[in-house]
């Protein structure tokens, strides 16, 4: 199971990822490929005592997912049991301009994400139906 620490302030999140690895573990030198090198001290191998940890900026962990969305998904099922769906749920006009909403459901329940589709606007983004359904109504701001 990979481990997850986050640091830092919102706007510069470091998450440090711990893959898993069966330790103490002896492998082959990545120098010298196990020819024997002053690394490894003419051995060919290394001892590994320690997680692999490698800080990750959250942008990249988030870019990562959207671009292996079916991966990722497939993983989390394998892994969990559970599969998060992303669906177009609609197309909604304001009278000032036209949204497409998403819904990103999973286990732990559902969120919705508006986007513009006339113009380049930041999206919106619900966590209950109520007030998504109260801003297809005109009365969210």
């Amino acid at each position: 199971m990979i481990s997850v620490t986050i640091n830092g302030d919102d706007m510069k999140r470091a998450i440090t990822v711990t893959f898993p690895a069966p330790l103490p573990a002896t492998i082959t030198c990545p120098i010298c490929e196990g020819n024997k090198c002053h690394v490894c001290k003419m051995s060919g191998k290394i001892d590994v005592k320690v997680d692999a940890k490698i800080p990750i900026q959250r942008g990249h962990i988030i870019k990562y997912i959207a671009d292996n969305l079916k991966e990722v998904s497939a993983e989390l099922t394998k892994t969990y049991g559970l599969t998060p769906e992303v669906n177009t749920v609609g197309v909604h006009d304001t009278g000032e301009g036209n949204y497409e909403i998403v819904q990103f459901s999973s286990i732990g329940g559902a969120c919705w994400v508006v986007f513009r589709l006339d113009e380049i606007e930041n999206p919106m983004y619900f966590f209950s139906r109520q007030k998504l359904d109260r801003w297809k109504k005109g009365g969210y701001e």
